[in-house]
């Protein structure tokens, strides 16, 4: 469905403007509503960070590995994580938006606010497709360094440790838009970026019941950023 078709549709009514100058208040708000989706990604981010904790203190103990190459290994690996992955995390965002029909992807960043995205300008989506486009970075990334952790020495096991830990931490946006779509599902929501404007258009199926989710006209966000990751 093309935006045209979208907005002309009898059976969808623009429901929601969302402005991509700020991602924290969006965040911060889904995070508020204490649903499952974000519930489970707090707990992951809690498990993991338990997991270090545990794994480096029976390393050290039995003489495995030092603290200090463990704390620095793994502060390099977040490093790494905040700085040479970030190209590639949203690389991932733009292959998964071509793979679910994406025309053209755009890339940006606001470097004052550490913020990256990749949108699909124009390019209406929903629930199916933003599942893909939004958790893509999330599991290549993850899964990669899960299972190179297997096959490399003790020293890097811990870099990559740090690369899992903040990558995962990093993927709060994702995670909060995946939430909200989920949230709203049973409204049908339909979304696509306006990459001039800077803003995301939702719709939602006819006769849904209940205001927008925010009180302000105009919810700052940037979802895969978490950018416009947005679809069908």
């Amino acid at each position: 469905m093309t935006v045209e078709e979208l907005r002309q549709h009898p059976g969808y009514e623009q429901w929601l403007t969302l402005s991509h100058e700020e991602i924290l208040p969006f965040v911060q708000e889904e995070f508020g509503r204490r649903g499952l989706l974000t519930r489970f990604y707090l707990l992951l981010n809690l498990f993991l960070l338990l997991l270090m904790i545990l794994l480096g203190a029976w390393q050290v103990t039995n003489g495995l590995i030092n603290t200090s190459t463990v704390i620095l290994n793994s502060i390099l690996g977040m490093g790494l994580a905040l700085t040479l992955l970030v190209p590639v995390h949203e690389g991932i965002h733009g292959l998964a938006y071509k793979l679910v029909g994406a025309p053209k992807v755009q890339y940006g960043s606001d470097i004052r606010r550490f913020i990256f995205f990749a949108m699909a300008d124009h390019f209406v989506v929903g629930f199916p497709r933003f599942i893909v486009v939004a958790l893509a970075p999330f599991f290549v990334i993850n899964l990669s360094a899960i299972f190179a952790i297997f096959y490399v020495s003790l020293n890097y096991q811990w870099i990559l440790l740090g690369v899992l830990l903040m990558h995962t931490g990093a993927c709060a946006g994702d995670f909060a838009m995946l939430s909200f779509f989920l949230r709203h599902r049973p409204e049908g929501i339909l979304t696509y970026d306006d990459v001039e404007g800077q803003r995301s258009f939702f719709f939602r199926a006819s006769g849904s019941e209940g205001p927008p989710p925010a009180a302000r006209d105009e919810v700052r966000v940037n979802a895969g950023n978490t950018n416009g990751d947005e679809q069908d």
